[in-house]
């Protein structure tokens, strides 16, 4: 195994304030994040999320309200090749409503599978970070 590390930054139609709003709530991430998150609750500093493959737990590890920063730890899961995954969040004001999502994380990898998990994180939070600038137009109204 070896430490491994990946990083995605996507513009969203949609202010940081409510993108924020979407990411320091922690749960709600079956809202945003489906069809691969299919539920989400949260218990004390813990976050269980559901998936075809089956639950796994996230350690909330930081929600900064004034950074809007989020960071959590995944020891173990059962979706990309990885573990001891350690991600953040970031939601950047980019102005004229709109802003950035920075999704970082690093974790444990076999060397054979880096180029397949850096791929699998790229593809994943992309598509979760879209799924929050949809569920903020949707439910929302405005930017």
């Amino acid at each position: 195994m070896k430490k491994s590390d990946e990083k995605v930054t996507v513009a969203v139609n949609a202010s940081a304030e409510k993108v924020w709003k979407i990411i320091g709530a922690v749960d709600g991430v079956d809202k945003w994040f489906a069809p691969v998150i299919q539920s989400c609750r949260v218990e004390g500093n813990k976050r269980i999320c559901g998936t075809e493959a089956g639950e796994f737990t996230e350690n909330i590890e930081k929600v900064d309200y004034q950074n809007r920063i989020f960071q959590y730890s995944i020891p173990e899961q059962n979706m990309i090749p990885v573990k001891n995954i350690f991600g953040t969040m970031k939601v950047n004001n980019l102005g004229n409503g709109k802003s950035s999502v920075e999704w970082s994380a690093t974790f444990d990898v076999e060397e054979n599978k880096e180029t397949e998990a850096k791929e699998m994180f790229k593809g994943s939070w992309t598509m979760g970070i879209k799924g929050i600038e949809t569920y903020v137009l949707n439910n929302t109204g405005t930017k």
